[in-house]
């Protein structure tokens, strides 16, 4: 028996998996590391975590697996998105790594948006603090000595990469969807960056710009050393987590779309044609499958608010969870289960980060409407459930009235393990949701381009086909839908009604 070896490093932590050529999961391991937030709107990771954590899980991942190192045939790796470091050719990270989450460059999103460029098609209603512009542009104006001193400027995939083959390279998954460029045009936006202030940050980038699946290079005899692993195993080119997640998902068609559900909700599926329209990122031609372009709406702060809940509220259930054995997030859908569909009014904004679609509004924060002294924390609980709900409904309906169908909703992530909670989704969609039988769609979508790039499959979405399998369908109740159409409209009127003063406070925190 072959298999390839997946890596999927997402936000809380880097997992290894290793995959036969059906997609049967044969073993996995997982590392956890930290993130810092030195002060409001700011999350940064330290790179030298992410490898110590890699070593970590490929070394868990490896001991308990059926199969020998030299049985391994291929190596992907997807990350985070958005997660920028500034590098020394050498290898050496200039500072921690800009997570995601880092929201300080508002003030130069803005700028950026108000500059009109053609090339904001991609971000008709407002440009994300989160992209790579308004990160490099932010580290250009507040630390200049860092953005000076970078020879690369590079995304936690493309570190990754570098790792692992000891070649600098972009990956073209990232490039297409945060750093505006465009194939069909020639690739980078050079006249955009001279326009926004970033002109000549192209001498910062790697030449080579790879799509998902092809080498990036070969296993380095020192990234094989500290992994255990044989040297010269082919290396395929990976991308943003929540996208290579689509081909763990089978999502290659027009019509589908997939939904990962992790520290943030992202949204996604395929376009026949490279449309645009506010209130969405994309079209992005060639982002995961050659000849579609990637449509894309998404939740800043999803699973991140829960486990915000459980940490902050949830402790006095940690003793109980112990004597069942079961999660605390266990104990805290049953208490949910028993409060009434719109939690007896209250209303929860999950704009905790700021908001990423349909407004594009870094500004925006988390809002808990409806308190009463009846309010428990089963209410709370319920509303962040039923609030994130109401986010994800708020950005199909853009989808529809701008005529893109979906079809087919699939989904994985950490919400897939509560019955509850992708209930709840179904109940306020007004869909079915269908769920994988690997829920780790991030990591299969590794395995999925390791095997493309291993050459055991002619295409990505031939891989896809075959390796992935669907375990079930979350139906919707209509008669909750109905009843859940009142609170998710007045989702919608409360961020209208609250947009500025909203605004006004997270400008006088920020400074």
């Amino acid at each position: 028996m072959n298999a390839v070896l997946a890596i999927d490093a997402g936000t809380e932590a880097i997992k290894a998996g290793l995959f036969d050529e059906s997609g049967q999961l044969l073993s996995i391991g997982s590392r956890r590391y930290n993130t810092y937030f030195p002060r409001p709107g700011a999350a940064e990771q330290d790179p030298n975590e992410w490898w110590n954590g890699l070593v970590g899980a490929v070394g868990d991942c490896l001991k308990d697996s059926p199969i020998a190192p030299d049985q391994i045939k291929g190596i992907c790796a997807d990350a985070t998105t958005c997660t920028v470091i500034p590098m020394k050719a050498n290898g050496e990270p200039l500072r921690r790594a800009l997570l995601w989450m880092d929201v300080r460059a508002t003030e130069q999103a803005a700028r950026i948006f108000a500059s009109g460029d053609d090339s904001l098609r991609y971000s008709l209603a407002g440009v994300s603090a989160e992209w790579f512009p308004a990160k490099a542009l932010w580290l250009k104006e507040q630390e200049p000595e860092i953005y000076a001193s970078a020879d690369y400027l590079i995304e936690y995939t493309d570190w990754l990469a570098y790792k692992l083959t000891g070649r600098w390279s972009f990956n073209l998954n990232t490039l297409a969807q945060r750093w505006y460029y465009h194939t069909p045009s020639g690739g980078w936006p050079l006249s955009f960056y001279e326009r926004i202030g970033l002109g000549g940050v192209e001498a910062k980038f790697p030449r080579d710009v790879v799509p998902i699946g092809d080498p990036a290079g070969e296993l380095s005899a020192t990234a094989a050393r500290q992994l255990g692993l044989p040297a010269g195993i082919p290396v395929a080119m990976g991308g943003g987590d929540a996208f290579i997640g689509l081909l763990g998902l089978g999502v290659t068609e027009p019509g589908d779309l997939g939904v990962v559900m992790g520290s943030s909700n992202v949204l996604s599926g395929l376009s026949a044609t490279e449309v645009h329209f506010p209130g969405i990122f994309g079209g992005f031609p060639d982002a995961v499958v050659p000849g579609l372009s990637l449509i894309e709406g998404g939740q800043v702060s999803t699973g991140s608010i829960l486990n915000w809940f459980k940490r902050e509220f949830g402790g006095s259930l940690a003793t109980e969870a112990d004597a069942k054995g079961v999660s605390i997030y266990r104990l805290l859908d049953d208490e949910a289960a028993r409060v009434p569909v719109g939690s007896e009014g209250l209303i929860v904004l999950d704009y905790f980060q700021g908001n990423r679609t349909p407004h594009t509004d870094s500004l925006a924060r988390g809002v808990v409407m409806g308190l009463s002294l009846q309010s428990s924390r089963a209410h709370a609980f319920r509303a962040i459930m039923e609030g994130i709900a109401y986010g994800m409904k708020d950005i199909l309906d853009t989808f529809k009235r701008h005529e893109c169908v979906v079809s087919r909703v699939i989904a994985c992530g950490g919400a897939t393990h509560s019955p509850l909670f992708m209930q709840i989704y179904a109940d306020v969609i007004g869909q079915p949701i269908t769920t994988t039988k690997v829920t780790e769609a991030s990591l299969l979508g590794s395995a999925v381009a390791a095997a493309y790039g291993a050459g055991w499959y002619p295409s990505l979405v031939a891989a896809s086909k075959a390796m992935v399998e669907t375990s079930g369908v979350y139906q919707p109740d209509m008669s909750r839908h109905e009843a859940y159409a009142f609170f998710a409209q007045q989702y919608r009127d409360l961020y209208n009604a609250i947009r500025p003063v909203q605004h006004t406070v997270t400008r006088h925190v920020l400074g």
